[in-house]
């Protein structure tokens, strides 16, 4: 019975930053719509308008490869940066 009344006063205790979380989810789902919509490049179509040999290079220096290990870097810099602490 305790176990219960424990269990209640915590979902009453946690009922208001849950609606001030949904509160504010709501008010920012509801500001994207007011952006305006953005052309994306179709990315295929850059890459066949680079030539055979650039290709090539891209190919031998493992761009893709590269690229995926930098972004993953910042990425890990940026989370860590935010831990107390540590950043």
């Amino acid at each position: 019975m305790i176990q219960k009344f424990i269990d209640a006063l915590i979902d009453i205790i946690l009922w208001a930053p849950r609606m001030l979380f949904s509160w504010l989810i709501d008010a920012v789902e509801h500001m994207m719509g007011w952006l305006p919509e953005i052309q994306v490049v179709d990315v295929e179509s850059i890459f066949n308008g680079l030539g055979g040999q650039m290709l090539y290079f891209l190919t031998m220096f493992e761009f893709s490869y590269g690229l995926t290990a930098v972004m993953t870097a910042l990425i890990a810099r940026f989370v860590l940066r935010r831990i107390p602490f540590i950043g």
